[in-house]
């Protein structure tokens, strides 16, 4: 073989062992991927896609146990599969943008990435896995949203087609396309927007806050609202939510403070008259709008106020109180006394079951607040005190985390308290001494504070 023949046959062989490294890696799943180059992947090889995403850390497992060979090859030959970990705050990311994920998701979709099944729940078991790739197999020959959204865009604007890509967009947990609404909302009669079926229907697309389709599904506003209040509380709390995951979703992608703000308010009247989880809503979507979008400066000054004045200083059980008296519709006076004294003897009883809930509910907006004041002021000494205060408390009302050990010892370290630091990270390994990567984690973390190196 020449010199020439040589290079070709290496060149060759270099090329057709790169374009193998996809599939090759396939092979090795579950593995943590990019959500782009899996999408790539699946254009390329016009197959479906099987999706594990989490926003949890490096300890997260996708099965309690691993997948037999059989699963795995049956994953490989069907779909391009992989696990994708998504950043809190990467609100540009393509599956944040599509879904709101709360917990880890188990999602199937098309080739183009839209989704044909999608399962909250832990897979703790191989036979639900194989199910769930059995019900993907009968739902890709019926009527998918990735048929639906190519016919859209055809220029099909029938009442049946919109209907169903509606509902297809609640049924995935998606923000709704709200141009796809208006296209529905546009063949709506004045009769109809009186039908109650038809503007629950609508709020339960979830149009943005006082949006052109908002306000004509609220055209009969005494009507929607004497009825609204029949409906299920479970019912009433899916619509509003929607709305408000909807509105927030908007005024990031626009970046629209004023929406943000507004939203705010709108939450705040859902919870009426709690007035305490009122406030607290009306002041999180623009501070957490400010948060996502990266203005320290606003930011702090709004965070600060916001963990001191409703969770530092609020007592866990103020706010069960007031949670208490909402939900057996006592009236809620802003100032004196929420209870009476045989109301309150109910309440204490009711209360011995929820402390610790409450406790620790308290303790992590806490030190949320705390690792944001960490993130955000760095170099601020009043955020970073205000910080210490509230990881502490997070420590008192929930003790033995060692994450929270970790951050108070963080912040200890970055006000120059090195000693202090030390002791809490000595905690925070203790902490995880049956848990060897996090141990080895926070070991490490000992170390660099005690060489100065953070």
């Amino acid at each position: 073989m020449n010199i020439k023949s040589y290079s070709k046959f290496v060149f060759i062989s270099f090329l057709g062992w790169l374009m193998g490294l996809p599939l090759a890696a396939q092979s090795k799943f579950p593995q943590d991927s990019g959500y782009d180059s899996l999408l790539v992947l699946a254009k390329q090889h016009n197959k479906p896609m099987f999706l594990v995403v989490h926003q949890g850390d490096e300890l997260f497992s996708p099965f309690t146990s691993p997948l037999s060979q059989k699963v795995k090859d049956i994953l490989n030959k069907q779909f391009v599969s992989g696990v994708v970990q998504l950043d809190h705050d990467d609100i540009h990311h393509p599956l944040h943008k599509t879904y709101l994920l709360s917990t880890p998701i188990y999602l199937f979709t098309d080739s183009e990435g839209f989704p044909l099944l999608r399962y909250n729940q832990a897979i703790k078991e191989e036979a639900t896995l194989i199910s769930l790739v059995d019900s993907v197999n009968e739902i890709v020959k019926g009527e998918t949203m990735g048929k639906l959204v190519k016919q859209y865009k055809k220029g099909i604007r029938n009442r049946s087609l919109l209907t169903n890509l509606l509902k297809q967009y609640q049924a995935f947990g998606q923000y709704s396309d709200q141009q796809v609404l208006n296209d529905y909302l546009a063949q709506l009669t004045v009769q109809e927007l009186n039908n109650f079926e038809t503007v629950i229907f609508l709020l339960k697309c979830g149009p943005v806050y006082n949006s052109k389709t908002y306000l004509l599904a609220r055209t009969n506003n005494k009507m929607v609202d004497s009825l609204y209040t029949r409906l299920p509380l479970p019912v009433r709390m899916e619509i509003n939510n929607r709305i408000i995951r909807q509105t927030f979703r908007e005024a990031l992608d626009k970046q629209n403070y004023s929406l943000a703000q507004e939203i705010g308010h709108f939450a705040s009247q859902t919870w009426q008259p709690n007035y305490l989880r009122g406030d607290i809503a009306r002041n999180f979507h623009p501070m957490e709008y400010k948060r996502l979008l990266r203005d320290t400066s606003v930011y702090l000054s709004m965070a600060q106020k916001y963990y001191n004045n409703y969770f530092y200083r609020v007592d866990p059980d103020s706010m069960a109180r007031l949670d208490f008296a909402h939900d057996r519709e006592i009236k809620i006076h802003r100032y004196g006394h929420v209870l009476d004294s045989a109301q309150n003897v109910h309440f204490q009883h009711w209360i011995e079951k929820g402390r610790k809930w409450y406790k620790e509910d308290q303790a992590r907006s806490l030190s949320f607040g705390a690792r944001q004041l960490l993130s955000f002021g760095r170099n601020n000494p009043d955020a970073l005190f205000d910080a210490i205060r509230w990881q502490r408390k997070a420590i008192a009302q929930y003790p033995g985390r060692g994450q929270y050990h970790h951050t108070l010892a963080q912040l200890f370290y970055r006000v120059g308290f090195y000693a202090e630091a030390e002791v809490e990270q000595q905690r925070a390994i203790a902490c995880y001494k049956y848990n060897k990567q996090r141990h080895k984690q926070m070991r490490d973390a000992l170390k660099q504070m005690q060489a100065r190196l953070w």
